[in-house]
């Protein structure tokens, strides 16, 4: 059952200050920040850096295919200055806050409960501080929750040409989203299936709906992929596909047959070296990769090609192994890791201040995440939870989006596992705290019987 819930009882009056407490809120956050805190590079940015430069004449011609180009050119958008780049970054999660609000306002009617969701992200520090990191997560959550709102926004709508807009809204932020992060090529297939089942009309409705949602995946998503195989012989948002399932199958690359015993001893040399040093052999390759080249004889993107057939040889001979291992990357998937440099704040006292909810707020994010497997299990289970629960199109949407990506992610790559839910972090949220306010505060069995 689709159905969304409008509360008459919330007052205009309400509703404004609620969502301007979240605004104020979240603005005065940021200007703190701003004056107190300073941008982050992680050893990811360089890489950011170096292809945005390559992009600084609009051509493809010297891009690499490493990666997927959505951040690159927002670094390009900002002259590639780190400081332009936190200033967006810092509206874009104001923004994110503010969407947040109206996502759980209109679907439950409670101009408090948007306050609380909205709230969470601007109080919790490995969301809000995230903003201050020169790295792809806070543009990815933006586009994430704006094509959700996009989708929210048309369900809600009585209008048809209203309603074409937003599904060719939700289509573009969607697939923008894809350019940013590889993984949410996803996004755009598994909101295509809502649109299709969820559009009120026939058949012939349907389809409109879907190819107008369509358009701009095929365009931006399908273009990509073509460019990548027309450029670098794959079928891939990026050309890393080896270096990223050697991540699980480095972990027994020592069963590699001797025809690849170059490759095989040379990644094992500083795969031990590293676990001697860090206790794990995750993001090893990336050391390994110019001697594995070199005693190879392969340029780098033969090299990812090789690495990823020897891998899927080890996976088919030892599945035990791989699936071992997808399951321990699935667990930390799930971790709520904060980023942030304490070093960075010209305040003693706010290093302190954020030293004590650093720890709080991850170990909110953790409660949340149990609470949400907990939750997606029980209603598995249960019928009657589904329907005291009202399954609608945010509640399906947003949860199967988190499991989807937690799966097909882990299953794909062994590296940064807890930092891969920061994008999805808030549809966590909204999940639970949806969830928990329909089954324990607006209670629509207990309406339904009192009716």
């Amino acid at each position: 059952m689709f159905r969304m819930s409008d509360n008459p009882k919330t007052s205009k009056r309400k509703t404004w200050l609620w969502g301007g407490g979240v605004a104020v809120s979240g603005l005065l956050w940021r200007i703190l920040l701003w004056f107190t805190y300073e941008p982050v590079s992680y050893g990811d940015t360089p890489s950011y850096l170096r292809l945005a430069r390559s992009l600084a004449d609009w051509s493809l011609s010297g891009y690499d295919g490493t990666r997927v180009p959505g951040y690159p050119v927002f670094l390009v958008l900002h002259g590639m200055d780190l400081q332009k780049v936190w200033i967006t970054q810092l509206i874009l999660g104001w923004a994110l806050s503010l969407l947040l609000y109206w996502l759980l306002w209109k679907t439950t009617g409670c101009a408090w409960a948007g306050a609380l969701l909205g709230g969470v992200y601007n109080l919790i520090p490995g969301q809000y501080l995230f903003e201050s990191n020169m790295i792809s997560e806070t543009l990815s959550a933006f586009l994430v929750i704006a094509t959700f709102t996009a989708a929210v926004a048309w369900h809600r709508s009585r209008k048809r040409r209203q309603q074409l807009v937003l599904v060719f809204l939700a289509g573009l932020l969607g697939s923008l989203a894809g350019l940013v992060r590889p993984a949410f090529f996803l996004l755009s297939v598994w909101f295509l299936i809502f649109f299709f089942f969820a559009e009120p009309g026939g058949l012939k409705a349907r389809i409109i709906t879907s190819l107008i949602y369509g358009i701009p995946p095929l365009l931006l998503l399908g273009g990509w992929l073509g460019w990548m195989y027309s450029t670098y012989h794959v079928i891939s948002p990026d050309a890393m596909g080896g270096y990223h399932m050697i991540q699980h199958t480095g972990v027994f690359f020592e069963k590699v047959p001797a025809e690849h015993a170059a490759l095989r001893d040379t990644y094992l040399k500083y795969r031990d070296a590293q676990i001697a040093e860090r206790g794990s052999q995750t993001n090893a390759i990336w050391d390994a990769i110019p001697e594995m080249r070199e005693v190879s004889g392969l340029s780098f993107y033969d090299l990812s090609r090789e690495l990823n057939s020897i891998s899927q040889d080890l996976i088919r001979e030892y599945p035990g192994l791989y699936l071992r291992n997808v399951v321990t990357g699935w667990i930390n998937f799930w971790k709520a890791p904060v980023y942030w440099d304490a070093a960075l704040f010209s305040s003693p006292l706010l290093r302190k201040i954020f030293g004590f909810l650093a720890p709080v707020g991850r170990g909110l994010s953790i409660a949340a995440n149990f609470l949400f497997l907990f939750l997606s299990a029980v209603l598995m289970l249960s019928s009657r939870l589904r329907k005291r629960a009202d399954l609608d199109l945010p509640l399906l949407a947003s949860g199967g989006l988190v499991w989807l990506i937690s799966i097909v992610q882990t299953l794909a790559d062994h590296g940064d596992n807890p930092r891969f839910l920061m994008p999805l972090q808030m549809l966590v949220f909204f999940v639970v705290l949806r969830t928990g306010y329909t089954l324990f505060i607006s209670n629509p069995v207990q309406e339904e019987e009192s009716a």
